[in-house]
């Protein structure tokens, strides 16, 4: 758009006009993106200030990848039984159904 015109086209000014309402959309956007993202952090701690709450309980809390892993290596070592690697399968089973 030629600022220094005394006049505009129309055409000039429904460009004009179609990009304010284009950066307006997007600034309502971000703005919206960033309140929901705030009311969700009110609303949940983050997983590491749970873990450290629990530990000060004496509660260890594991993740589903922290209890897979373990399983996993239960059920791979030659140190089990039948009976716990049949266990580990059950309960990774559990597990994987569930991703």
């Amino acid at each position: 758009v030629d600022v220094d015109a005394n006049s505009f086209t129309s055409e000039e000014l429904k460009k004009a006009l179609a990009k304010m309402k284009e950066s307006e959309k997007a600034e309502r956007k971000v703005s919206f993106l960033f309140l929901k993202q705030c009311t969700v952090r009110k609303k949940f701690r983050p997983i590491e200030q749970l873990k450290e709450e629990f530990e000060k309980l004496n509660m260890k809390i594991e993740t589903d990848y922290e209890i897979m892993v373990k399983l996993i290596s239960k059920f791979n070592s030659s140190a089990s039984t039948l009976d716990e690697k049949v266990a580990a399968l059950y309960d990774l089973e559990y597990y994987v159904h569930q991703v």
